[in-house]
């Protein structure tokens, strides 16, 4: 379980980092009262951000994961 949280870490920092080199944002000049600024691909597409919040979902799971993998302790050093 230790393993696959590290793996699932590498993973979620993966998709966190590597998808927002593909987006940019520009200003929504039609829209006076929503959102100012839209999330688009190169080809000027809409779109929202899945794939890094997914990646972060997956940061998260990876840190309970190592959590849970590692043993109790008790309080006088002797493994539960």
């Amino acid at each position: 379980m230790k393993n696959f949280s590290i793996v699932l870490a590498i993973a979620g920092m993966l998709l966190f980092i590597v998808p927002n080199f593909f987006y940019r944002n520009t200003v929504n000049a039609v829209d006076s009262g929503g959102s100012t600024e839209i999330v688009t691909y190169p080809d000027g597409t809409w779109t929202n951000k899945l794939p890094v919040f997914f990646g972060a979902a997956m940061i998260g799971i990876a840190i309970v994961f190592y959590v849970a993998s590692r043993p109790v302790v008790k309080k006088n050093g002797a493994l539960l």
